[in-house]
């Protein structure tokens, strides 16, 4: 184990800014310890920022990206006290660049940073790409009566509906809940991105510290309808995974869920993180809890010609395809008029 990794140990377990999907723990049960380093800038001997990344192969390429089921992995930074506006800018310049110093050559490297993050202008000059992406979040979850009176009254219509018909129970069994979770990848058509050995890995690092939950919804007859799987922090819940029985989908299951979600973790945490917001579908059901928009950057950088090569190749090609299938199905189309 690396000094700096040794540290990063510490640090996680004395401070609780950092988020729960950047600690220790959490790294080593998305990808293993041996999965995953970090950058420190020390003064005086005191860690005054951390950057964890994921270092792999893909490929003939040595890359830096995103763990498998972490949104965020960017740089953590304690501020002093009292440090005005300007001086904090300066303060973020010094520490970017020296982190950006200290990043292993890679012949690419993509990482998402954390929506506290509002400035990349280091990174800019250094070469490097931004694109924002979004998340949702629901803030301030003690304050009960403001989250529900600010949710469409659609969603507030489908969770009475769901209080009639549908119990949300507890449960540690997540066999089952990784049972429903795959119902919703097989009804979009999408392979499931994750084995059950993994999230039975994830899980038990988890349930081990106390910051997770599973619950179903489950009607009379005992079948479940829906499930989520939240896990927290002092100062935040994620909501990492859900699902749901395709031939269930017109009882509220999605709403009721999120919604005991929380009421339940309001008394351990204070915002809810509803982990994405990029596809549509998805984005249209977290703006009808009310949840505030967030964006994160998306920050990459290209350093291996041939990498290079290959990524815009890529590009083309399925730009190329998107023009072929265009051009048939105008000439589809044209025919059909024709006829």
């Amino acid at each position: 184990m690396t000094d700096a990794k040794s540290k990063y140990r510490e640090l996680c377990l004395s401070n609780p800014e950092i988020p729960l999907i950047n600690r220790d723990w959490w790294l080593d049960a998305t990808v293993g310890e041996d999965g995953w380093d970090v950058l420190l800038v020390e003064r005086g001997g005191e860690i005054i920022a951390s950057l964890p990344y994921h270092r792999t192969k893909k490929m003939l390429f040595d890359v830096i990206d995103m763990p498998y089921l972490t949104l965020t992995m960017g740089i953590w930074i304690r501020y002093p006290p009292g440090q005005k506006y300007a001086t904090r800018l300066s303060y973020e310049k010094e520490i970017y660049l020296e982190l950006i110093e200290k990043l292993p050559k890679v012949d690419y490297y993509y990482q998402h940073f954390h929506w506290s993050i509002t400035n990349w202008s280091t990174f800019y000059w250094r070469g490097f790409r931004q694109t924002t992406r979004y998340t949702y979040l629901l803030e301030n979850l003690k304050d009960l009566d403001r989250l529900y009176a600010n949710m469409k009254e659609k969603t507030r219509n489908e969770i009475r509906k769901a209080e009639k018909q549908l119990e949300v129970v507890e449960s540690d069994d997540i066999e089952t809940f990784h049972r429903i979770n795959e119902m919703t990848f097989k009804r979009q058509g999408e392979k499931m991105p994750h084995s059950l050995d993994f999230i039975r890995r994830v899980d038990l690092a988890c349930r081990e510290r106390g910051c997770r939950k599973i619950w179903f919804a489950k009607d009379r007859e005992g079948r479940i309808h829906g499930a989520v799987y939240l896990a927290w922090d002092e100062k935040c819940a994620y909501y990492l995974l859900g699902g749901g029985d395709p031939e269930l989908r017109k009882s509220g299951a999605s709403s009721l869920l999120l919604w005991e979600a929380v009421k339940r973790l309001s008394s351990v945490t204070e915002n809810l993180d509803l982990y994405g917001g990029m596809h549509e579908p998805v984005e249209t059901f977290f703006r009808s809890f009310g949840a505030t928009q967030k964006p994160y950057f998306q920050i990459s950088k290209i350093n291996g010609k041939l990498f290079k090569f290959a990524y815009y190749l890529k590009q083309a090609i399925g730009q190329l395809a998107a023009v072929v299938a265009t051009m048939v199905l105008c000439s589809n189309f044209a025919q059909g008029m024709m006829v």
